[in-house]
């Protein structure tokens, strides 16, 4: 019995610290990365005018592999930082589909398969 209480006990541990799914996750990142500049929900922020994700043209590219580009290098010359010694490939992954859905424009990235 005191087993598998203890069983219990740390499975429901292990679960509490468990990452969140991958687009919980990137919400989360978004919200600790990337709202300064571009705004909840991609909408642009008064700080940062013109970086907003909706109805523009997306000048790094707006495919996916453009905006894990972006992410992960960042752009010379402006205040886009490279985030690729900070976030790993999957997270940034999980950004460029979330800032992409962002536009209603976009068309979803396409699923890959295994």
């Amino acid at each position: 019995m005191i087993g598998s209480v203890l069983l219990a006990l740390t499975l429901s541990a292990q679960a509490a610290q468990a990452e969140p799914p991958m687009p919980r996750r990137a919400e989360s990142l978004y919200r600790a990365n990337c709202q300064i500049c571009h705004g909840p929900n991609g909408t642009g922020s008064p700080v940062m005018q013109g970086l907003a994700f909706k109805n523009r043209k997306w000048k790094h590219g707006g495919t996916q592999a453009a905006v894990v580009k972006t992410i992960t290098n960042g752009v010379q010359g402006t205040v886009m930082q490279s985030f690729k010694d900070r976030l790993s490939p999957a997270e940034i992954g999980a950004l460029a589909v979330l800032v992409r859905s962002f536009d209603p424009s976009m068309k979803p990235a396409p699923v890959k398969k295994r």
